[in-house]
């Protein structure tokens, strides 16, 4: 247990050869995973040593400060909110001390000055030093002016300086250091690791904070710390369920490492779900970066999935989502909307089979074990195809009234059938009906009805059905669209479609 005047003891972190790991490695961790914390007050000691300490009281060390102070209750808690995020993925616990002349924490907490304003607070590794672990937040910062709620940039800082207590280092260049591993400039950002100074979006849109700040370790962070300490298996160690909806926010990363595990979404803003470990979904409220307050670029993902960590399940909200499997055995569900599966993959490498109530099934044929069941789900996109699998909906309509208003070989023609679905996935059937007519460009009510009669039978109209149907439209006991969404609706029509077959595999569109 450290003292005033000793720490606790460290050991040497060996490199992996892996740029993501080691470019975030100090190269020390404290050798016991059960590390503890305390929050100094005015009646603390601190070592005097000029080497290994604080230096002499007369001297510009962080206690001697006369602006030094200590942090409020409210800091104390999201301190400990902030110590528990990195509990929750490695293997490490924190316990509290209370302070007295023989007993301190390995990481101490408090206030002190540094005259930039534009630090916000600064901390030790572990080491040999009694300063190692120590975390000091600047009196003249945004932290002694801001409550240290997650989300805010302060409660951020907090998971970073932490990070540093624990044994990890910047990723960036660092002159004192040149050889030390650093991350390629893709991944030097806060969404890839808390240890970043850099804020951007995706498409390298910089700004100086988000508008919404990462509540836990991120995906890099995660894997770093894991290889120091281990990793945490005990948190969601049953069939776990991960609520999230549109009108949260959220800037985190999820470790989950076993169970069947899934991500339920409610609420009707589209929303977009990735599965895969290390990628990043869109959820909730949107999150951008800022500059100087004021969103730029496009929205950042907000959940990400650490490595490791396999969730298997997803169903999505009343909007129209997208969701992404993961290479194994997933339920994606889409609920209500238009929702759309992604899969990586040309179609010849799956099979598609359709199973209860226009739900399928989503196999890939050189690995049994990736197998999706598709629920709800209205549109189904690999990496060279395009399928509609709602027949019994949107997909339907645009599939029938191909058939009756321009022929059932149109119904294989990909490019019409993307049109319809645009138009579709806007309107409703009699309005699709009367675009569709429109399309085909019909003149007069004798014309409309030969087409139709041709269309389902395979030859003209008696003269009589064509005058009864002509008689109806002359006299708008029918209209256009709706003797068209008749024809659609036809078992003439369905049987021309093949709409039976069509419900199997759905239809190809572009």
């Amino acid at each position: 247990m450290p003292t005033p005047l000793t720490s606790s003891d460290v050991t040497s972190v060996n490199f992996t050869s892996i740029n993501t790991i080691d470019s975030l490695l100090a190269g020390k961790r404290w050798v016991n995973p059960s590390i503890s914390y305390s929050f100094p007050d005015r009646e603390s000691w601190w070592s005097t040593d000029e080497n290994f300490g604080y230096g002499a009281q007369s001297g510009t060390g962080e206690p001697w400060q006369i602006e030094t102070t200590w942090l409020t209750s409210n800091d104390q808690v999201n301190f400990e909110r902030a110590l528990q995020q990195w509990a929750n993925v490695a293997n490490v616990t924190f316990n509290k001390i209370i302070e007295t002349a023989n007993e301190v924490g390995d990481i101490r907490v408090a206030y002190t000055k540094d005259p930039d304003e534009l630090t916000l607070a600064w901390s030790y590794l572990p080491g040999s030093s009694v300063r190692s672990g120590d975390i000091w937040a600047n009196t003249l910062g945004l932290l002694n002016i801001q409550d240290w709620n997650p989300g805010t940039i302060s409660f951020e800082t907090i998971l970073h300086e932490i990070g540093h207590a624990l044994g990890l280092k910047h990723p960036f260049y660092n002159s004192d250091k040149p050889d030390a591993a650093t991350l390629p400039t893709s991944l030097d950002s806060i969404t890839s690791t808390l240890m970043s100074y850099t804020y951007k979006d995706l498409e390298g849109v910089e700004g100086n904070e988000f508008s919404f700040h990462p509540t836990t370790p991120m995906v890099l962070d995660i894997a770093a710390i894991q290889y120091i300490y281990g990793a945490n298996t005990s948190l969601y160690s049953g069939n776990d369920t991960h609520h999230y909806s549109d009108t949260g926010v959220y800037h985190e990363t999820l470790w989950d490492p076993s169970g069947i595990d899934t991500i339920l979404y409610s609420g009707a803003a589209p929303t977009y779900i990735d599965l895969n470990p290390a990628h990043g979904s869109f959820i909730g409220q949107p999150v951008f970066v800022q500059s100087n307050g004021v969103n730029v670029g496009k929205p950042v993902p907000n959940l990400w999935i650490a490595e490791g960590a396999i969730i298997e399940n997803a169903v999505a909200g009343t909007g129209n989502d997208i969701l992404i499997g993961n290479g194994i055995a997933n339920s994606l569900d889409g609920n209500l909307g238009i929702d759309t599966v992604l899969i990586s993959g040309n179609l010849t490498q799956y099979t598609i089979n359709k199973t209860a109530n226009l739900s399928y099934a989503v196999v890939e044929n050189n690995n049994a074990t990736n197998q999706d069941q598709l629920s709800n789900i209205e549109r189904l996109t690999f990496s060279d195809a395009k399928l509609a699998l709602d027949l019994d909906g949107r997909a339907g309509w645009v599939a029938k009234l191909l058939g009756a208003v321009f022929g059932a070989s149109f119904v294989s023609n990909q490019e019409y059938v993307g049109i319809g679905l645009v138009e579709a996935d806007r309107l409703e059937y009699q309005q699709l009906a009367d675009y569709a007519l429109s399309a085909k460009g019909f003149t007069d009510y004798e014309k409309l009805v030969t087409t139709l009669w041709a269309n389902l039978f395979g030859n003209m109209p008696p003269e009589a059905e064509k005058s009864f149907y002509i008689g109806m439209l002359e006299n708008h006991e029918i209209s256009t669209g709706n003797l068209a969404i008749i024809a659609a609706e036809s078992a003439a029509n369905l049987q021309n479609i093949n709409l039976i077959g069509l419900t199997e595999s759905g239809v190809a569109y572009i």
